[in-house]
């Protein structure tokens, strides 16, 4: 049966089941004999020929639904257990039940950004939830919402997760961040091979790759070490890369770089210079790069793009200082645990 979309509904008979897909892919599964919806664990990854299936009708499915008939894949969340739920989904059910605080771009991204951060994801979604409920019910205003969510996160978090900061997130971000880890290698033939390196994918940061550039980037290329057997041996990489490739460093050429980064922390707080903090104050990164074409910019506003770009970085020294901490603090935990499983090397791989 086709819904909306590229959904369809279709029937597995031998265990009396209906099955949701979209584009083929399975998504949702209705037991017919105990009423129960579930979201399938794998969503999204397994594909079925929904030809081979017997076909489902409208009556069984809104049956299915209390009566409803599907016109958008959330009819199909609500009767799932939030637990199920990716934070995507849950977005989507707050949007359409709560628009006029959703279409707020503050409170939208607060709210993500709580999601996100919670290590039980679905019990912060059902508290959201009461909230928006509960705001409705006496009419609050955009700013009291605000406040409520945030006082929430840090309530269920324990933790301010929207102060201002330098981030590094604990684990693998798969967006614009360097993920940096130890690994061994274990086959020196081509380092650049992944399949070449072991990852200890337990302790690994990520770091944003602007972040990386303006704060990190003096301390990595002074102590590169182009001639280390492992980077050598990367077959199409010169120097240090900043396109998915290993960049190694040992340990002892790690406990270098966070030597230098105490006496930075140590010259940014006194006010005197060394060898990096003049480094620092150059602007680097995106923000820094020649802008070549913008759909919607003419050539006069792009040459006054380019002609403005920044040359110093301000980014206010106490916040740099507060990274540099936690970035040794995590390094150091990072190679102790390393070292105990093994591991010799840490990799720094961009985006």
């Amino acid at each position: 049966m086709k819904l909306f979309d590229d959904f369809e509904a279709v029937r597995f008979p031998e265990e009396n089941l209906i099955f949701i897909t979209h584009g083929g892919y399975l998504y949702y599964i209705y037991d017919v004999e105990y009423k129960h919806w579930r979201k399938y664990r794998n969503a999204g990854n397994d594909h079925i020929t929904v030809r081979n299936y017997d076909d489902v009708s409208k009556e069984v499915l809104m049956d299915a639904l209390d009566g409803k008939a599907p016109q958008k894949e959330t009819d199909f969340m609500r009767f799932c257990n939030p637990e199920q739920l990716c934070i995507r989904d849950m977005l989507d059910l707050l949007r359409e039940d709560y628009p006029n605080y959703m279409s707020d771009g503050e409170i939208y991204h607060t709210t993500h950004r709580f999601l996100l951060e919670s290590d039980i994801c679905y019990k912060s979604y059902e508290e959201l939830k009461k909230l928006f409920d509960n705001a409705l019910a006496f009419h609050q205003n955009h700013e009291q919402i605000l406040n409520q969510v945030k006082n929430l996160c840090f309530a269920f978090i324990g933790r301010d997760i929207f102060k201002e900061e330098i981030r590094i997130v604990d684990g693998h971000d798969s967006s614009s961040y360097f993920w940096i880890m130890p690994v061994r290698v274990i086959d020196y033939s081509n380092t650049e091979n992944l399949d070449s390196v072991a990852e200890m994918r337990s302790t690994e940061i990520s770091i944003e790759e602007d972040d990386v550039s303006q704060y990190l980037t003096p301390f990595l290329y002074k102590f590169f070490d182009d001639e280390l057997e492992a980077n050598k041996n990367r077959a199409d990489a010169q120097g240090f890369e900043w396109y998915l490739t290993h960049n190694f460093f040992t340990f002892d050429s790690i406990t270098s770089i966070l030597n230098a980064i105490n006496d930075t922390i140590d010259a940014l707080d006194s006010g005197r210079d060394n060898e990096f903090t003049a480094k620092l104050r150059e602007k680097r990164g995106t923000a820094t790069y020649q802008l070549l074409y913008a759909r919607d910019m003419s050539e006069d506003q792009i040459k006054a793009y380019n002609a403005n770009r920044p040359t110093e970085d301000n980014t206010e020294i106490d916040l740099i200082i507060d990274f540099y901490r936690r970035f040794v603090y995590r390094m150091e935990y990072m190679m102790k645990v390393g070292k105990e499983k093994g591991y010799d090397l840490i990799s720094f791989m961009g985006p």
